[in-house]
């Protein structure tokens, strides 16, 4: 008979598989099916790309609440609840037939998606607290980001085979599949989590929202993320396919490719910071520097007209950027008081996401703004160069302040320094 740690084990990799299809959702919509929703439902840049900021307003706005109940509840629970609701937006979603439908259907996915990421931290925290939470913590993740390259080229083959309503009807089933096992581990385990008494959880937010040290990482990561995940979820495949002229399978290799570099990097950040003696400083500088670089070099591009192997490059730049998450997080982590793990990361997550939403509703934005010259084709709207340099432009700006702002970090050492806050 199965061990209770081969149980515990088990409920943490069931975690990590919601996580997986919450990334998966996270990308695959409407990043590699950009043109197929356009196409098919007549709306324009601004109408598709809310598919993806009504999720990610949905998923910043849960964050401090799903890391109060994590805090309170547990992971466990939390969840298992959370779950649910992610599988029934996946299913609504390939089934509706009005934008309204695709709107709520994504409200709901974002809704079941914002746990999951937190409850994956507690858990973590409750098994492997310490000095070894990075690099367990980046393990993990690595995991867990596999949705996401599972969103672009595997996502985009099958949607070439059986069309994107049937490839999210899989992938909603596949989601299903792994709550189950969730909640079969969680009956195994038998383990009820001690209703934590907890601050009213205004108290909690104001609590770590007083603590000035958290500020120059609110300010560098959100910016940096929100524009790696604007690329690799929302327009980078698009950009590759109207400015490079790629089909739009070679155009999700290249995303394929971002996500495979932000995996090894998030297994790599979290073991190399450990090695550093758990410094933490060096990733998140990295973290604007490597961003604004990247966004330098694809505006050159567009500028010269260079070929599709040079964006590529920036695009890897970008995605090793966003590969620091496990750092970020263990920084978080540590300039909180321990009871607060999961809402100061919800906090911060909060930033990171709403931030990524405000930037695909400007992207669509911009796009419309170009309308009077896009080339109308059978299967696609293709927006002009001067639509794209305006928009990595406004990348390249933000990513500067993202770069400045990383030098007021406070390094930890892997150390908890909340208590040295005034």
């Amino acid at each position: 008979m199965p061990s209770r740690k081969t149980y515990e084990i088990g409920m943490i990799l069931s975690i990590t598989g919601l996580y997986f299809f919450s990334f998966f959702q996270r990308i695959a919509v409407p990043g590699s099916i950009f043109n197929d929703i356009q196409t098919e439902f007549v709306i324009s840049a601004s109408d598709v790309t809310r598919l993806s900021a009504i999720y990610l307003f949905v998923y910043a706005s849960m964050q401090p609440f799903a890391g109060y109940m994590a805090d309170r509840f547990g992971g466990i629970k939390v969840v298992i609840a959370s779950g649910i609701v992610l599988c029934i937006g996946s299913a609504w979603f390939p089934l509706s037939h009005g934008e309204w439908g695709l709107y709520m259907s994504r409200a709901l996915v974002g809704f079941g998606g914002s746990t999951m990421y937190l409850c994956m931290v507690k858990e973590t925290d409750h098994y492997f607290g310490g000095r070894n939470f990075a690099p367990v913590f980046g393990i993990l993740c690595l995991l867990g980001y596999a949705g996401g390259l599972a969103g672009t080229r595997p996502f985009r083959m099958l949607v070439e085979c059986v069309g994107w309503r049937n490839s999210c009807l899989f992938a909603a089933g596949a989601t299903f599949a792994i709550l189950l096992c969730a909640w079969m581990m969680m009956r195994r385990l038998g383990r009820e989590d001690e209703v934590k008494k907890q601050e009213h959880i205004l108290h909690s937010m104001l609590g770590v929202l007083k603590n000035r040290l958290i500020y120059p990482i609110l300010i560098t990561v959100p910016i940096c993320f929100s524009i790696y995940l604007s690329i690799q979820a929302t327009i980078g495949s698009k950009f590759l396919v109207d400015f490079c002229g790629m089909t739009p399978l070679a155009s999700s290799s290249y995303t394929f490719i971002m996500m495979l570099f932000t995996m090894a990097m998030m297994f790599f950040s979290g073991v190399a910071s450990r090695m550093l003696g758990n410094r933490r400083k060096f990733f998140v500088i990295f973290n604007g520097a490597s961003t604004m670089l990247a966004m330098a070099m694809i505006l050159s591009g567009i500028i010269f007209k260079l070929p599709p192997p040079f964006f590529l490059v920036a695009f890897i730049m970008s995605a090793m950027a966003a590969g620091c998450t496990p750092v970020n997080a263990a920084f978080m982590r540590e300039i909180n008081p321990p009871g607060k793990v999961a809402i100061s990361i919800g906090i911060y997550n909060t930033a990171a996401y709403a931030m990524v939403a405000i930037m695909s509703q400007v992207i669509g934005v911009i796009l419309d703004i170009f309308n009077d010259r896009v080339v109308v084709t059978a299967n696609s709207k293709i927006y002009p160069p001067s639509a794209y340099m305006s928009l990595f432009g406004t990348f390249l700006v933000l990513s500067v302040i993202a770069f400045a702002a990383s030098f007021h970090i406070r390094e930890t050492h892997g150390r908890n320094i909340s208590e040295s806050v005034a």
